[in-house]
């Protein structure tokens, strides 16, 4: 039997021991799939199929979770080698990874069960963020993860969105990932009751999520998945979840929206370059961060609105 590990956090649930961070994980993963299931009864789909997608999109998410990061962080000095990646206990996951994979486990479970893909995409997407929102809030158990470089000023300092340890006050990040995420999934949820194309659910999900963690990524100062301690690998990811999202539209309009398609993808490619900017003057210039972040919020707010308006003219 392996044996708990000392330095984690852990809660009594249920009269049994467990992490903290575990129970969080596995409290959002309950919500989610009792989400897609409803979701899944509602349009009456085949019985089973909420089912094995749940199963696939737990084991892909989990594997590809993973092997992402032992394939990307850093944290050891090198790619973690496959005997350490077997070793799971240990600890080390990403989330692009487990969403990627859990999307993956729901494409494998719509074709086999001769369902829409793009369809099935809908319905998965809020249940995904109703485990991120989860997920996140446990982070919060984790110590020094999911949150900020010490802040400058007393602002929000002793607020619940601020933690201290001791170099000062941090922002809790993880608290602004769960509330967003939240948010999103109810954004999403109101959206598949309205008339759409099968996948434009999911392509919501790509542009609102993908720009809002591109955000949250760089006020995340935990060097989880870093590279040379700049190069933040899930931000990179982030910013293609929306990227797709972005030419997706774009190239399904071209013909009929061509102007306003070409707009979309050449803002889109200022906006990366504009945001790399942003992030090497927030670390290398003396200019007030609410001003930086502000223009970083409009800056991933212009493709995500470009991209609103292409998937409204469908």
């Amino acid at each position: 039997m392996i044996g708990m590990r000392e330095d984690a956090v852990k809660v009594f649930f249920l009269g049994v021991e467990v992490y903290a961070f575990g129970l969080y994980v596995a409290l959002g993963l309950t919500l989610g799939l009792t989400v897609l299931a409803l979701l899944m009864r509602k349009e009456k789909w085949r019985d089973g199929t909420a089912a094995l997608t749940g199963v696939l999109a737990m084991g892909l998410g989990f594997m590809v979770s993973r092997l992402f990061f032992g394939l990307m962080d850093e944290s050891l000095g090198r790619i973690m080698p496959l005997w350490a990646m077997l070793r799971v206990n240990t600890g080390g996951y990403s989330m692009i990874g487990a969403l990627l994979g859990a999307c993956m486990g729901g494409i494998l479970a719509a074709r086999l069960m001769k369902k829409s893909p793009a369809r099935l995409l809908d319905l998965l997407a809020p249940a995904l963020l109703l485990f991120v929102a989860c997920e996140r809030l446990g982070e919060g158990y984790i110590e020094d993860f999911g949150v900020s470089r010490t802040l400058t000023d007393s602002l929000l300092e002793g607020t619940f969105l601020t933690v201290q340890n001791g170099y000062g006050w941090r922002l809790a990040t993880y608290h602004l990932e769960s509330f967003t995420a939240l948010v999103l999934s109810l954004v999403l949820l109101w959206d598949l009751t309205r008339s759409r194309r099968q996948g434009d659910t999911f392509v919501l999900f790509l542009l609102l999520y993908g720009a809002s963690q591109v955000l949250m990524e760089s006020l995340r100062y935990d060097q989880h998945m870093t590279v040379k301690a700049f190069v933040k690998l899930q931000q990179i990811m982030d910013m293609m979840l929306l990227g797709a999202g972005v030419i997706l539209l774009a190239v399904r309009r071209w013909k009929t929206k061509r102007g306003l398609a070409l707009t979309a993808v050449i803002v889109l490619a200022a906006s990366v370059g504009i945001g790399v900017a942003i992030e090497f003057m927030i670390d290398r210039t003396k200019i007030s961060h609410y001003i930086l972040y502000l223009c970083f919020l409009i800056d991933m707010a212009v493709p995500v609105w470009l991209g609103l308006r292409l998937r409204k003219e469908g």
